[in-house]
């Protein structure tokens, strides 16, 4: 009995140390990365005009984008850089989106889609 309680106390032990030392997940990374970058009033200026998470914009003619897929907010992105959308705003959106690379887009998208809806 006393060595089931050290093996299973050692397997405990073991588990615990991996999880501390583990790299982090790569999700984990991106959604850092994003969150470095969309909150950097250098780059975009994404927080001057969407707020800090997304949902809070200075006009109520910006879209609220935390908590949107994804997908579509990387599309979205994508598609303002390379110039293929064009609607009310659009000019803006085209100038903040040029100094990204689609890595830094992806990893934005990650950020804002983790934000509450709202």
């Amino acid at each position: 009995m006393n060595s089931t309680w050290s093996i299973t106390g050692f397997a405990i032990t073991l588990l615990c140390a991996t999880s501390v030392f583990a790299a982090p997940s790569p999700q984990s990374v991106q959604y850092s990365l994003g969150e470095e970058l969309y909150l950097n009033p250098g780059r975009g200026g994404c927080t001057q005009c969407h707020g800090k998470a997304g949902n809070f914009p200075v006009m109520p003619l910006y879209p609220k984008i935390g908590g949107q897929s994804e997908l579509y907010l990387y599309n979205q992105m994508i598609d303002y850089r390379e110039k293929r959308r064009q609607n009310g705003l659009y000019v803006p959106m085209e100038v903040a989106m040029q100094p990204f690379s689609d890595e830094e887009i992806k990893a934005m998208s990650v950020y804002l889609a983790q934000q509450n809806a709202f």
